[in-house]
């Protein structure tokens, strides 16, 4: 983590002050994340602007970007992976209606002023992934193997149609 960037924050008191926030943090201290990854040395680059819409909503807008190493679903090797994404966060406490916020906006809710900075973009990582990551089919050792095995045309469902029209 930079050391210029705190670990808890105040959206609210950011928000009143126009602060912004931008450093790097460290992808080791994301465990949800961690556990996905192949190996967890790098950095997440991140810039969050803070402000107060005119509804008195506290908004979070920037985003963050990062390179991962993710372990391939189909052959289980690993594979560079860019995450570039931007965030546009609505906050509001629990028990308060989610109306007010805009539609452009997710809602973030909190159940108490402070939030952890870290959480905040490991949540926001982890939204960003893909479902299940693979390489692309040509670059991938078990997609290239199931193409050879597997001609077009040689499916279930191709014995199938020769039942039928045959």
């Amino acid at each position: 983590m930079s050391p210029d960037l705190p670990y808890k924050i105040v959206p609210g008191h950011l928000a009143e002050a126009g602060a912004c926030i931008e450093g790097r943090l460290e992808l080791s201290k994301m465990p949800r994340l961690v556990e996905l990854l192949s190996d967890n040395r790098g950095m997440v680059e991140l810039k969050l602007a803070f402000s107060r819409s005119e509804d008195g909503i506290t908004c979070i807008n920037g985003g963050y970007r990062t390179d991962l190493l993710l372990i391939c679903q189909r052959c289980l090797e690993p594979f560079a992976v860019k995450l570039a994404h931007t965030i546009k966060v609505g906050v509001v406490f629990e028990g308060t209606t989610l109306k007010k916020i805009p539609a452009s906006m997710e809602p973030l809710v909190l159940k108490q002023e402070t939030m952890q900075l870290t959480d905040f973009i490991e949540d926001e990582i982890l939204l960003g992934l893909p479902i299940s990551p693979m390489h692309r089919l040509e670059d991938c050792a078990a997609g290239t193997q199931a193409a050879e095995r597997d001609p077009v045309g040689s499916g279930p469902f191709h014995i199938l149609k020769k039942l039928k029209s045959g």
